[in-house]
C-alpha cells in the first residue's frame, strides 16, 4: 500500500435504509401473519442492466409495482415501503391507482409501527405486535 493511498479518507459507506426497513418488515411478517396468510417480496429493484430489465419486462415485470405482497383469504394486499425520506415516483403513484382500481388494498408505510397499524386496518389478525 502506498503512503498516498493510506492518507485518502475511506469512501462513504453505502446506506441501505429501504432494504433494512424491508428486511425488518419481512421478519415481522414471518412471525406475525396468521397461518392462512403468506407474503413475498417483488424484487423489481434487482435489475442491474438494460438487457436484464428488457428480459424481465418481457416476462411480465411491471414498473412501479409494490415492494411486497401479502395474500390472505383470497385477497392480495400490496406493500409499498418507504424510508422516512423516501418519495413515491409518478410510476409508483400510477401503479397504486391501478391496483386500487382493481380493488386491491395498497399499504404505503414508513416506520414499522405505522405499517403494523395499516395491517390491522385491513383486518389481518396478527399474532404479534411491535407496539409495547
Amino acid at each position: 500500500m502506498s503512503v498516498t493511498a493510506s492518507l485518502l479518507p475511506d469512501p462513504p459507506r453505502r446506506r441501505h435504509l429501504e432494504s433494512d426497513f424491508q428486511r425488518g418488515v419481512n421478519q415481522f411478517l414471518r412471525w406475525s401473519l396468521p397461518d392462512n396468510a403468506m407474503h413475498f417480496a417483488i424484487p423489481n429493484g434487482l435489475m442491474r442492466s438494460k438487457k436484464a430489465a428488457a428480459r424481465a419486462v418481457g416476462e411480465g415485470v411491471r414498473a412501479g409495482i409494490s415492494d411486497m405482497c401479502i395474500v390472505w383469504k383470497g385477497r392480495a394486499i400490496f406493500l409499498e415501503l418507504k424510508t422516512e425520506r423516501g418519495r413515491l415516483s409518478e410510476v409508483q403513484r400510477q401503479m397504486i391507482r391501478k391496483l386500487e382500481h382493481c380493488e386491491c388494498p395498497v399499504i404505503i408505510a414508513r416506520p414499522i409501527v405505522e405499517f403494523e397499524a395499516h395491517l390491522r386496518e385491513v383486518a389481518i389478525p396478527l399474532r404479534g405486535s411491535m407496539v409495547a
